[in-house]
């Protein structure tokens, strides 16, 4: 999907002199393969939502929440969820996403209803 050209940020390129971000940091990328700042995903992810009718208070975190949430209610072990999120203590992912297991208790609930012949 085009994004458009951006310039990188005075913030980025002091974080990049400091050794903090590097290219292969940038998740994003414009079409040539160069990083997309972050002022411009946003921008472009706003008129996204605009285009789509979807609330317009969702942001990039939102899609990793709802990645998260979804992965623990199809049964992912919160361990690989939490690696996957940078989190160095499953708790910590716990801790956030315990709405997501609501659907597992269910489940789980049911097959014990199940084996008990319930």
């Amino acid at each position: 999907m085009p994004f458009g050209s951006c310039k990188e940020s005075g913030w980025e390129k002091k974080q990049r002199g400091r050794g903090g971000l590097e290219e292969e940091d940038y998740l994003f990328r414009q079409p040539g393969g160069d990083p997309m700042v972050p002022g411009t995903f946003t921008f472009r992810f706003k008129k996204i939502l605009r285009e789509g009718n979807l609330p317009d208070n969702l942001n990039v975190h939102s899609l990793r929440h709802t990645n998260a949430s979804m992965l623990i209610a199809q049964g992912v072990d919160v361990r690989t969820v939490a690696g996957l999120l940078g989190h160095a203590q499953p708790g910590t992912t716990l801790d956030i996403y315990s709405h997501a297991f609501d659907k597992n208790k269910k489940l789980a609930q049911e097959k014990l209803a199940e084996a008990m012949g319930l």
